[in-house]
């Protein structure tokens, strides 16, 4: 999953948005978040565009609960993935060890934790048993930048907590 950002004025705003509505057009959208930015005349809507890396049919994963197939999901109804179903236990206590791992970054370099990493790829590490910095490059929406800035963090705080629970 790749992320554009657009900023739309919130005046005279026709041009952004024939530029924005040209985008969404041309890709696989996933997901839109946006916010309002208040700045008296240079008020603007800042928008964080997910779209799917690949062309082709969503993962289920990604699907709107109703456009799912199959039954028995082990996600939750809200269409968001229950790590804690999905995952083995002790999986699921290295995930949770990165995402505080990553929360810390976030607030650190004062960004959203989804910067970092998403919850779909700090699972897909874990699952992987990431150990290279290669490796880490084969997880979806996992490139060069992110693992220039965040690879060796990501690998280390990884063999922390596996070394950690071989100890226990």
């Amino acid at each position: 999953m790749t992320m554009y950002f657009f900023a739309i004025p919130a005046l005279d705003s026709r041009s952004a948005q024939d530029d924005f509505n040209k985008f969404c057009s041309a890709h696989r959208v996933v997901a839109i978040d946006r916010q309002f930015v208040v700045d008296g005349c240079n008020s603007y809507w800042a928008l964080c565009v997910k779209v799917a890396a690949t062309p082709g049919s969503l993962p289920d994963v990604l699907k709107a609960p109703e456009r799912r197939t199959g039954t028995g999901s082990k996600e939750s109804g809200s269409g968001r993935v229950d790590y804690k179903t999905v995952l083995s236990e002790y999986d699921f206590s290295l995930y949770a060890e990165l995402r505080n791992w990553r929360k810390t970054l976030a607030e650190v370099e004062g960004v959203p934790v989804y910067a970092v990493f998403t919850n779909e790829q700090l699972a897909e590490i874990v699952r992987r048993r990431v150990d290279t910095l290669t490796a880490l490059g084969d997880i979806e929406g996992i490139g060069p930048a992110r693992i220039e800035r965040y690879g060796v963090k990501v690998l280390a705080s990884l063999q922390a907590g596996l070394s950690a629970s071989l100890k226990k």
